[in-house]
């Protein structure tokens, strides 16, 4: 398992902006996304840089007096793997997303 903290910058990011080395990139099993607590607005996410708020895939809500809301989870049974690298988000600057990528 491996665990990230995004910071968001207001334009579409992919998740992989989070790792330190991009060579980093590892496939995992499962993605759990999940707004920081502190988010006083949605994420969108995304499979393109042209992710928006009319055009996404997932809205992560905002949390709640300062509760976040339950990580979405994404997750593929098969061989393949998700890469951080294949996912946008778009939310506001400087709010936070926290991610757990889940290796087989």
């Amino acid at each position: 398992m491996k665990d990230y903290t995004l910071t968001l910058n207001g334009s579409a990011q992919q998740l992989s902006s989070a790792l330190a080395n991009p060579a980093l990139d590892l496939p995992f099993q499962s993605l759990h996304l999940q707004p920081d607590g502190a988010n006083a607005n949605p994420i969108y996410v995304g499979t393109s840089a042209s992710v928006s708020s009319s055009s996404h895939g997932v809205r992560l809500p905002a949390g709640a007096s300062g509760v976040p809301p339950a990580p979405y989870i994404f997750e593929f049974s098969g061989e393949g793997r998700l890469r951080l690298s294949s996912f946008y988000v778009l939310g506001t600057n400087a709010e936070k997303l926290h991610i757990l990528g889940v290796e087989r």
